[in-house]
């Protein structure tokens, strides 16, 4: 069983990167203390150029796409049958997803065109705002309605929609003990009902 994250911030190693390495780690550790494992696998998208979907609808002849960029290796990643859940990290731009998380998330509907390839996999969203308060909760929900287009079982941090940090506490990024808290609780929860599906 994997897992994937996916961070979907134009800036590398900053604190998107930071909070969705915090999840995927609460994530193994949780599933390790049950004597069980699973793989995970960080995707960084700030190095990658991910075009958004042109509506070609040349996935509607498979599982591929017409367009020639960063994508394309994606593809059989997110293919894998092994993959049991994604878990999308993305900062708060103007209220809502960064333009990175939303080109790749567009491009996916190839997977629900060729037999919802994404049912019944698990979904789990951390973002990182401005501000405490800064469109956390409405940039979850955005990512979960795309997740809820392929059918994807969602899954939240235990306590609220799921992981919300907040990128310029005074103390910086990584002394949001509240945030990085909504993170790991994350992926303690996607770890948990990953191991019931499993049964």
């Amino acid at each position: 069983m994997k897992i994937i994250g996916i961070s979907a911030s134009a800036r590398p190693n900053k604190s998107t990167h930071f909070l969705l390495e915090q999840c995927l780690n609460e994530l193994k550790t949780t599933a390790e203390a049950s004597g069980k494992s699973i793989e995970v696998e960080l995707i960084d998208l700030a190095p990658l150029k991910i075009n958004g979907c042109i509506a070609c609808d040349s996935c509607k002849k498979g599982v591929l796409c017409s367009q020639q960029d960063d994508y394309q290796p994606l593809i059989p990643k997110l293919a894998d049958p092994k993959v049991a859940g994604i878990i999308m990290a993305t900062p708060v731009y103007m209220g809502c997803m960064s333009s990175q998380a939303k080109a790749l998330l567009d491009r996916t509907v190839l997977f629900r065109r060729n037999g919802f390839m994404f049912k019944n996999k698990l979904g789990g969203v951390i973002t990182v705002g401005g501000s405490r308060n800064g469109g956390q909760e409405l940039t979850i929900q955005a990512v979960h309605a795309a997740m809820m287009i392929h059918d994807m079982i969602i899954v939240g941090d235990g306590d609220h929609f799921g992981g919300a940090a907040w990128a310029n506490h005074p103390d910086g990024y990584q002394s949001d003990t509240t945030g990085i808290s909504t993170a790991k609780n994350l992926g303690r929860r996607i770890a948990e009902v990953a191991q019931m599906m499993q049964v």
